[in-house]
């Protein structure tokens, strides 16, 4: 005999083998199997020597083999000797007695647990049940490597129950066929989702198993009350009068209750004696269980028969009540579906009828866009009436807003440019000056921001010789000077309220008095104003007149903010390269792809105006092409530094609402174009509302791409 001491996490183990050799590995046919990661599949021997003594033999192992911490190929080992296999630890004979006392029978606790979840056993053992697990253990691997784990399983099992069943009085393994019938059962109908089909199969699976007469399903009903929902006999069909047929008694009693019934004979029953529709419908057996979902009593499960007594006991409760609570999961699975059933039915019928409703409106707008056809020329600058070389940009929201310049620019009405800071207001100024029929007269231009307030009126209204200090002579106001031409004024919103007074004055006579005049002169002026600021806010807040407000705002044009028209930064790129290589008298640069990719994702607070200072800043750091190396560090970090706010500042809140909008308007303009352009079909794929939708291409401006999408098409 060989006599091995096993350390595994913290626990030794003795094992003594009958036999001259025994092999250590991680292999199911090793005497002793270590199934620890660092233990090869048949590591090592130990072999008793014909003579005298014991050799270790390492076989060929990848970790190595240890005895008293030398790593050896073959070794003799004498008791007590240090066998290190991988994390394993294993004394040849007797270990050492320092160690804390036994905790069952062989086995000691030691300290250091192993991390690594390490089995250790061993084909040891003598009498006739030693010989037939190490006969079964060469079996099954034999079965294994045969057919595969699954297969292998099957075909040992079958072949056990095979012979069990001829020799003993009953079968190796307990689990009887009515526990299979339920658990193919169970699987059967929680797959299904047709509440009908649901019922039926779980009468007819319960009649059979306990081999009842009748059975019958009680739910309660919307109103509260419980109701008989399906009833099945023996040859599988429905129980007709149904309602009649069952003691509702203990229907009710289960369900109040939650305590199953079973009888072997309901006749003789004390319980059942007070109930009088048991001895009315001469009811014998009886068994009756609760559906329990989320400890709710939501029905029962009622089986009967009436000619048989005991046909249902222990055995019978036991599978109908882990049954039930299967059946019941299932029916609220299947009720559940067809709710859901009924309501996406529901919401198919309401979409139909608003998709109707849109159509007949898309119809009014056709027809309304027909009769309006001068109005609604096609968005590309061939078809605008004047010249907007002085501006960049071809995207529809910047056609969109040439449109709107050539109804406006040949008339005398005061405009309003809103729009971010660095969006060029001062450009539509100037090509709504050229464009008009004033153009021959001068367009003056001031920004009310750099005028000093005590200096405004004379600068506005000009001053005559000695009026003030310093005033040695005359000379005239911006709207002298802009007279029979265009008065530009940029930042109006920081206007005085004392100067809003008399601006309010010249627009309504047309009439303006110097500083130190004593009469008046009159002037013919066309004003256009621009701000960054929400001066209906302001007017809200009293720091600027309403009155001057309404005077002002006759016409607005927004001017779109860099972020809503991503696509004409390649062209604005290229003329400030062009303009550059002019200044410099130079090639013109080019960017390379990825630094333009760079370009097209940055946000750009600043507008156009950034953008002009970053191509410019670019161009004088760079070779011939322009790299994302010689980008700013803000854009090739692809994130933005600044809000919709004009001040350029703003915390992470702000910024996650900046990155939401864009990537929200690129994939609500990615799926117009996807749907051709048809909003309905657009808002039932991004599932929002019409409304919404609408309410979003009127945030993000896109109802010019859309006109253009269906022009195209």
């Amino acid at each position: 005999m060989l006599t091995l001491v096993v350390e595994n996490a913290g626990r030794r183990e003795t094992f003594t083998f009958p036999g001259h050799s025994i092999t250590v590995g991680r292999a199911e046919d090793c005497d002793l199997r270590i199934t620890s990661r660092f233990v090869s599949q048949h590591h090592c021997r130990i072999e008793a020597l014909e003579g005298a003594g014991v050799k270790l033999i390492d076989l060929d192992s990848q970790n190595g083999t240890c005895v008293e911490g030398e790593d050896i190929s073959q070794t003799r080992l004498r008791p007590g000797h240090r066998i290190e296999i991988g994390p394993i630890l294993i004394w040849f004979g007797h270990a050492p007695t320092e160690h804390t006392a036994s905790l069952e029978g062989e086995v000691d606790e030691v300290t250091d647990p192993v991390d690594e979840d390490i089995q250790i056993s061993a084909r040891v053992g003598q009498g006739v049940g030693a010989r037939l697990r190490e006969a079964m253990t060469d079996l099954m691997i034999e079965y294994r490597k045969g057919f595969g784990d699954e297969r292998g399983l099957t075909e040992i099992e079958e072949a056990i129950l095979e012979v069990s069943r001829r020799i003993f009085p009953r079968t190796a393994f307990r689990q009887s066929v009515e526990a299979g019938r339920l658990l193919a059962v169970t699987r059967e109908m929680t797959a299904h989702t047709d509440l009908t089909r649901v019922l039926n199969m779980i009468m007819d699976a319960a009649v059979e198993i306990t081999d009842a007469e009748r059975g019958f399903l009680v739910l309660r009903d919307d109103g509260g009350q419980w109701k008989v929902k399906t009833a099945r006999n023996f040859d599988q069909e429905s129980v007709r009068g149904a309602e009649h047929k069952i003691s509702r008694s203990i229907a009710q009693q289960v369900a109040k209750t939650g305590k199953p019934v079973c009888t072997v004979n309901a006749q003789e029953d004390q319980r059942l004696q007070a109930f009088a529709s048991v001895s009315e419908l001469k009811l014998r057996a009886i068994l009756c269980v609760p559906l329990l979902l989320r400890e709710n009593v939501v029905g029962t499960l009622y089986l009967d028969n009436r000619f048989k007594d005991g046909v249902f006991g222990e055995r019978e409760l036991s599978l109908m009540e882990s049954f039930a609570d299967h059946a019941a999961i299932a029916l609220e699975n299947a009720r559940l579906y067809q709710k859901n059933t009924e309501t996406e039915a529901e919401l198919e019928r309401r979409t139909t009828e608003v998709e109707e409703l849109a159509r007949v409106l898309d119809e009014r707008m056709k027809k309304a866009t027909e009769a309006n056809a001068e109005d609604l020329k096609p968005l590309s600058r061939d078809h605008l009436v004047n010249d907007y070389s002085n501006i960049i940009g071809e995207s529809p929201t910047m056609i969109e807003m040439f449109r709107l310049l050539d109804r406006v620019s040949n008339s005398d009405i005061p405009v309003l440019v809103i729009g971010d800071s660095g969006t060029g207001k001062e450009l539509v100024a100037e090509a709504v000056h050229r464009n008009s029929n004033r153009r021959s007269k001068p367009f003056v231009r001031e920004n009310c921001a750099a005028i000093p307030q005590s200096l405004m009126e004379s600068e506005f209204f000009g001053y005559r010789k000695g009026a003030f200090t310093g005033a040695n002579t005359d000379r005239k106001g911006l709207f002298e000077q802009a007279h029979g031409g265009t008065l530009f004024l940029d930042e109006i919103g920081e206007m005085s309220g004392e100067m809003q007074s008399k601006m309010l004055r010249v627009l309504e006579n047309g009439e303006i008095r110097a500083v130190g005049a004593r009469e008046t002169v009159q002037v013919d002026v066309r004003l256009i104003t621009a701000t960054n600021r929400n001066v209906r806010q302001m007017v809200e807040e009293k720091t600027f007149r309403e009155d001057l407000f309404y005077r002002l705002n006759v016409i607005t044009v927004e001017t779109p903010p860099l972020r809503n028209r991503m696509e004409d930064i390649p062209l604005l790129a290229d003329f400030f390269l062009a303009r550059a290589a002019e200044a410099t008298k130079t090639p013109p640069k080019t960017i390379d792809p990825l630094a333009m990719r760079y370009l097209l994702s940055f946000h750009w607070p600043g507008n156009v105006r950034q953008l002009q200072n970053e191509i410019q800043r670019a161009v004088a750091l760079s070779g011939p092409v322009i790299s994302m190396d010689d980008l700013a560090s803000e854009i090739t970090a692809n994130r933005t530094l600044a809000t919709d706010a004009p001040t350029g500042k703003g915390g992470l809140k702000d910024l996650v609402k900046l990155a939401t909008h864009q990537k929200e308007r690129e994939i609500i303009l990615r799926t117009l174009k996807e749907c051709n352009w048809r909003k309905s079909e657009t808002s039932k794929r991004l599932q929002i509302s019409r409304p919404t939708l609408d309410q979003k291409i009127r945030l993000f401006g896109l109802a010019p791409y859309i006109e253009k999408g269906k022009q195209k098409n």
